[in-house]
């Protein structure tokens, strides 16, 4: 008896370890900074006035600025020294997802970028899509605030950690955000967003819709109208799914590496193609699991039999 519980024990153990392989969250993104900008590129903008502003300005790719590095919370970090962005070369991610990353600002201002997302940000089209990480003075000092719009549905709202939740400069915070289209946010075109700060949740709010659909853009650190951030970025992952809170503490405690891709970066060197990322969860993942675990009871269950028949 004793010896075939220990089989059953040994049968479920191995199914709970592949259970646990197969939906581990994978980022379709994620770039450690480690020296290298990988395939992202450095942007300026032109017209920015005397307290660093601009009235609406798209930022371009500017070959002759440099990325900068320093020390980061693994290895190096993207320093910024508020002269300049990145443009990140991560695909949208889609109506429901997940950012990651560490951030040690060296300051904040009102309405300056942390993170951007959108596209035709300056409503060419009439159809402005993003979402602002930032910081803001509405409800007393705050930061991070997910700020978003989305025009054509004329939703423009924002939360934040909590009213005067001001994360701290000059030092590590890991942010996480998550979007999640399958659940209705209070307000009317919205849905849910969740903030999450170290790795433990935090609070959530309304989000536009769309916002990383079609040709959307991951901007750090600048935008088209507000002063450029100053301070380090490190280990910035993207997801296509919503992580849970587990998950999201797994991203943050797992160094990223530098994202590969055919573009060429800014330090003038070409990258090889990345291949693309597995989801998190799917069709072919569950099979795969319930598959294995079929596998591993039916080999249990023989196992018992001929240690009956004996």
């Amino acid at each position: 008896m004793k010896k075939k519980m220990l089989v059953a024990v040994i049968a479920m153990l191995i199914s709970l370890s592949v259970t646990t392989t197969a939906l581990a969250a994978t980022p379709i993104y994620e770039n450690g900074f480690d020296g290298t900008l990988g395939g992202a590129q450095t942007l300026t903008r032109k017209g920015d006035n005397e307290n660093g502003g601009n009235a609406g300005t798209m930022p371009e790719v500017d070959t002759s600025v440099k990325a900068q590095f320093q020390e980061g919370k693994n290895s190096q970090a993207l320093y910024l020294d508020g002269t300049y962005g990145v443009l990140l070369d991560a695909e949208p991610a889609g109506s429901s997802y997940t950012i990651a990353f560490w951030i040690n600002p060296a300051g904040f201002s009102n309405y300056g970028p942390l993170v951007q997302i959108g596209s035709d940000l300056l409503s060419q089209n009439a159809s402005a899509k993003w979402l602002n990480i930032t910081k803001t003075d509405w409800d007393g000092d705050m930061a991070p605030v997910m700020w978003s719009r989305n025009e054509t549905t004329a939703a423009w709202p924002w939360f934040s950690g909590g009213p005067g939740y001001l994360m701290p400069s000059n030092e590590w915070t890991h942010i996480a955000v998550t979007v999640d289209a399958s659940t209705p946010g209070l307000e009317a075109n919205t849905v849910l967003g969740k903030l999450y700060i170290n790795g433990e949740y935090l609070s959530e709010g309304n989000v536009a819709t769309e916002v990383f659909e079609g040709d959307a853009k991951i901007y750090l650190g600048i935008n088209c109208w507000d002063i450029n951030m100053k301070g380090l970025i490190d280990d910035f992952k993207v997801y296509n799914t919503v992580l849970n809170e587990e998950e999201i503490k797994e991203a943050m405690n797992t160094p990223a590496s530098t994202s590969a891709s055919s573009t060429t970066s800014s330090e003038g060197s070409a990258k090889s193609t990345s291949t693309e990322a597995t989801p998190k969860t799917g069709a072919v993942s569950y099979a795969l699991v319930y598959g294995l675990v079929a596998l591993g009871a039916g080999a249990g269950a023989v196992v018992l039999r001929k240690k009956e028949d004996k």
